[in-house]
């Protein structure tokens, strides 16, 4: 009887581990309770470097101010670097590509959210890696992406899915040639 109990105790322990690991993550609606709006419901990468950017940036510049800022991406790194860089600016190598990447994304680009998402993507996935200046200074033909946007998604660290290869390729398309091409 004893080691009937023990094996059924366990089982339900197991069972409830089980059903608790394949359950929907609850949303903490606390959580992002502190955020604008607008700023709530964008992506998680976004959130922290907004609140990394109000933080650190914003005990000297307005956010409107900021948000009215018409920069390019390469602006905004050296806007974060230059910053970072002041006496008494406190703020830590850690914060400063959330900020660049918050940035970024909130002057990236315009338009509709498929194209936001897209950008994100890249951001997050490929200037993460290799930096803004060595992706935008390695111009290939147009129907050379998909076969290195692929070849980086198969590398382990990069963590791309198939829909971020995707959004990723739909910048790189969109983009095409201003940013990454040759005619």
């Amino acid at each position: 009887m004893g080691k009937w109990l023990w094996s059924m105790a366990t089982c339900a322990l197991v069972f409830a581990s089980a059903a608790t690991a394949f359950q929907e993550p609850q949303k903490d609606e606390k959580k992002d309770v502190d955020l604008p709006a607008d700023v709530a419901k964008l992506p998680f990468e976004i959130r922290d470097g907004y609140r990394r950017f109000v933080k650190r940036c914003t005990t000297c510049h307005d956010r409107k101010k900021v948000d009215e800022a018409k920069k390019s991406l390469f602006e905004w790194q050296g806007v974060v670097g230059t910053e970072a860089m002041r006496k008494g600016a406190n703020i830590p190598m850690e914060d400063r590509h959330a900020i660049f990447l918050y940035l970024s994304y909130l002057h990236g680009t315009s338009g509709k959210p498929e194209e936001k998402e897209e950008y994100l993507a890249f951001l997050t996935k490929c200037e993460d890696c290799h930096g803004i200046g060595l992706v935008y200074k390695d111009k290939k033909p147009l129907k050379e992406w998909p076969n290195i946007i692929h070849r980086m998604a198969g590398k382990n660290q990069a963590q791309i899915s198939p829909e971020e290869e995707k959004k990723i390729m739909g910048y790189v398309n969109r983009m095409y040639p201003d940013v990454f091409g040759v005619e």
